[in-house]
């Protein structure tokens, strides 16, 4: 597996960590409400200058964070391992099985390089989409529910947290 920060290639896509260049796709896939509405941290309207702040934020050492996710049509969306595992997929690449495919990626490589025993993320309630990429994952719900603010909504929203141990992981993929 490569090591944190090294372009990882699956069958359909090649994660890259994000660069300038990606700033005008970054804008068009998260200055679309429905995309950003189901984020913590991701304003709406989206701007390139949210994007320079993005592409700063990710130069200050977030060696798993910030992995571009392309396909045939360019950059779709961005995955990413902070304090967790957080992504998104413009709304022009959802329903393709790219997210499964992007994230087993990034967290087969985390686990092989890493020494964590285990892995947290989450989704808002009402996005069976993200539960069910993390089901996918093998993540298991850990029953808490944490009230966190959308700057997308503006508002506080219940964040249903879901946690994958290197085991259950290992069991599933080996």
């Amino acid at each position: 597996m490569p090591e944190a920060g090294a372009p990882i290639a699956t069958a359909r896509l090649v994660l890259r960590r994000l660069r300038m260049d990606d700033i005008p796709a970054l804008v068009a896939g998260l200055d679309d409400y429905a995309v950003s509405r189901w984020l913590t941290v991701v304003p709406f309207p989206y701007t390139a200058a949210d994007a320079r702040d993005f592409l700063a934020y990710l130069e200050a050492g977030a060696p798993w964070d910030g992995f571009g996710i392309h396909a045939d049509e360019g950059l779709v969306g961005v995955v990413g391992i902070g304090e967790t595992l957080g992504y998104w997929l413009a709304r022009r690449a959802q329903g393709k099985g790219y997210m499964t495919e992007a994230a087993a990626a990034l967290v087969g490589a985390y686990f092989s390089e890493t020494g964590a025993e285990s892995l947290g993320s989450g989704h808002f309630t009402g996005n069976a989409a993200s539960r069910r990429v993390l089901e996918k994952l093998g993540f298991r719900p850990t029953r808490a529910v944490e009230e966190v603010f959308s700057r997308a909504q503006g508002r506080t929203v219940p964040l249903e947290k879901m946690r994958l141990s290197r085991a259950d992981w290992q069991a599933r993929h080996g």
